[in-house]
């Protein structure tokens, strides 16, 4: 038996070592290779295989490349010009479309340019500015997965006459959400952006070293002009923490008119980001220049469990039921032409969850961007047309066009993509259930594709309540009792839930006559032998307190465990256990102390022989004391029934209780409770 043993654990131990000793896949990466053409480099990507999902489309990458210049590029395979000479570190980035497996980490390649550059150098270190540039901009290269990077890239640009200076900052991680969903990399900066660690949050105009602004003006004017700023970039700054529980930094100068810059930052996609999958989350970038003028930013992005281009979202995964009526949740339908052609008709059909008001939808953005269709028709009108029909609403781009991702001659894969972005008021008449929606997209006459669920949860929130009542005793009323206390479970619950009592202490009084009150007796019996004989010995323990006289009782119970089902608005049910302890004081005449032992010979069966007691031994008694004090612990189970607004408001309860170490056993609670 012994050797068996040892073998199976040798075994054990061989197979463990080999699976520790198999060779761990290494992690896909982003390669590529750089070729120089005259003066400008040819990148092109050497990617892992994909591995497509069945019944998906077939997967592809999309791409986003870095020059480590502050230039950047969507293409497949760019050509890049430096306008300066040095070494600059290229990265890319590909993210694998309808691809089931991670996608290949970024690994940067030097680049090394000479000489032959410098020629093409402009006074202006960033970029000109285009027509419609705005002062702030934020873009994400991908939306986030979980455990993946994103890159989020700032564009600002100075529009006005003078040279500026300021700072830039990011703001994420939405305090509302319970998990961080990033954490922050790196930021790659090409303009001499410096990261700010400072105390101070937030750019004060009083602080500034630009001489040629208001470094000369005497206080008065000073103060004047201050008076004419339309913000204090400080409250910018602290309004949007109030939204975010993280923030980072940096001071810029020097920015030209008509240049903008490009500034990279890289956040890591936690683990936990899986929770709120299918959510829509945002991040803010705030501009704040030396002069006064300010930028915001709101960038929205949906948090996927893969990278497929059709996809519903919702703005709220987890949502409080307390204030949730009346209020708007915003779902965003994403699409993407992949075929080899334009489409000019697209069909999206979304479910409508039970307990929001589809006659109330408003739409709020889309893309391709079109009127709103009129009630009469109108031939070749390119416009958005919505319908309700039952339990869902369809939205039609009619006579739209929207260029396929194997077309020939597109380049440019997000001018194949569109989204409807539209809201849902939430009901008076909702329930606190969970509840999803799902979109089918049909482009042209193709078959529908049907993406993933938008679910929302309701948070369990807290509902205070408090309850007053009478312990019945049906054949000891000297022991009823009034309570009062408090209770916590969850607000308007739907489903069966736990709910805490604790109960201060509640007062009762008994009288006793003359006979007493017996406050503790115990019995027990054992044999010796005495003279070849057995003898039986019956020892009887008393402590009674002699009448007249009264008890005076004070109980501190809790509920700690309590299963309860509201089965509609006015009737709920509950089982549970109550701990109580209770502390009894006596007050009597005297109290008495004392045993008393019985002897006699047994008979072969062990009984005393009649007539055979030899000896009896009274109690005795004390008058030394004229008050007494007793603790006791008792456990109790009780089933419950109430009706009224039993959710939300008050009711009426009778409890059915079970007394498990005191007597008597059993009594009823009858109790009025009001919850908020």
């Amino acid at each position: 038996m012994r050797k068996s043993i040892a073998c199976m654990f040798v075994a054990m131990l061989v197979s463990r070592v080999a699976i520790l000793a198999q060779p761990v896949a290494p992690e896909p990466s982003a390669d590529f290779s750089i070729q120089k053409q005259g003066e400008a480099y040819l990148f092109s990507p050497i990617l892992p295989v994909q591995q497509s999902i069945p019944g998906a489309p077939l997967p592809y990458y999309d791409y986003y490349w870095e020059f480590g210049d502050g230039a950047y590029s969507f293409d497949k395979t760019p050509q890049h010009t430096y306008t300066r000479n040095g070494n600059f570190d290229a990265q890319l980035w590909a993210t694998g479309k309808y691809d089931k497996g991670k996608s290949p980490k970024t690994r940067p390649k030097r680049t090394e340019v000479g000489n032959q550059a410098s020629l093409l150098a402009s006074n202006v270190p960033g970029f000109p500015v285009v027509p419609r540039e705005k002062t702030l901009n934020l873009r994400a290269v991908r939306n986030p997965r979980p455990g993946e990077e994103i890159v989020l890239i700032a564009t600002y640009a100075n529009l006005d006459e003078d040279l500026q200076s300021g700072e830039l900052h990011l703001f994420y991680n939405q305090r509302e959400y319970r998990q961080p969903h990033f954490s922050f990399v790196e930021a790659r900066t090409h303009y001499g952006e410096t990261e700010d660690t400072g105390a101070d949050i937030g750019f004060s105009p009083g602080f500034s070293t630009t001489d040629q602004l208001w470094a000369g003006l005497d206080a008065g004017t000073y103060v004047n002009w201050l008076s004419t700023l339309p913000f204090v970039p400080n409250q910018l700054v602290q309004q949007s923490l109030t939204q975010y529980s993280q923030q980072k930094t940096w001071r810029f100068s020097n920015l030209k008119r008509g240049e903008k810059r490009n500034l990279f930052v890289s956040l890591q996609a936690t683990e936990e980001m899986l929770a709120d999958t299918n959510a829509i989350i945002t991040v803010e970038g705030l501009y704040l220049g030396e002069d006064g003028k300010t930028a915001k930013v709101t960038l929205e992005m949906e948090i996927l469990a893969s990278h497929d281009p059709n996809n519903i979202a919702v703005s709220n995964k987890r949502i409080s039921f307390r204030s949730a009526k009346g209020k708007d949740l915003d779902y965003k339908v994403n699409f993407q032409n992949n075929g080899e052609g334009p489409a000019s008709t697209i069909q999206l059909t979304t479910g409508v969850p039970r307990g929001l008001e589809a006659s109330g939808i408003k739409v709020l953005d889309m893309y391709p961007f079109c009127p709103i269709c009129p009630d009469e028709p109108v031939a070749n009108l390119s416009c958005l047309d919505t319908s309700i029909q039952k339990d869902k609403l369809v939205f039609t781009f009619r006579n739209i066009y929207l260029p396929g991702s194997k077309q020939d001659g597109v380049g440019d894969r997000d001018s194949t993509k569109g989204f409807v972005k539209y809201s849902l008021e939430i009901g008076r008449k909702m329930k606190k259930y969970p509840f999803d929606s799902q979109a089918s997209i049909v482009f042209d006459r193709n078959p529908p594709i049907v993406t993933n669920y938008a679910q929302t949860h309701f948070k369990p929130g807290w509902s205070l309540g408090a309850m007053v009542g009478q312990n019945i005793f049906l054949n000891q009323p000297g022991l009823n009792s009034t309570f009062a206390g408090l209770t916590l479970s969850p607000f308007k619950p739907y489903k069966p839930y736990f709910q805490l009592e604790v109960f201060p202490a509640t007062t009762g009084r008994m009288d006793f006559s003359r006979e007493g009150y017996i406050l503790h007796e115990s019995t027990f019996q054992t044999t010796f032998q005495r003279g070849g004989q057995v003898i039986n010995v019956l020892v009887d323990s008393l402590v009674r307190a002699n009448g007249p006289g009264y008890q005076e009782f004070q109980t501190l119970s809790a509920v700690p465990i309590q299963l309860r089902k509201n089965v509609n608005d006015w009737m709920g049910l509950g089982i549970g256990v109550m701990a109580s302890v209770q502390t009894e004081r006596f007050t009597a005449s005297s109290y008495t102390f004392g045993r008393r032992s019985s002897f006699c010979r047994m008979d072969a069966t062990g009984n005393c022989l009649r007539g055979e007691l030899i000896m009896d031994w009274k109690y005795t008694e004390a008058k030394t004391l004229d008050r007494g004090d007793l603790t006791r612990w008792d456990f109790s189970v009780f089933a419950d029934l109430q009706l009224g607004l039993v959710r939300r408001g008050p009711a009426l309860g009778i409890r059915n209780v079970l007394r498990l170490t005191q007597e008597p056993r059993y009594y009823l609670t009858g109790y009025l409770s009001f919850k908020i």
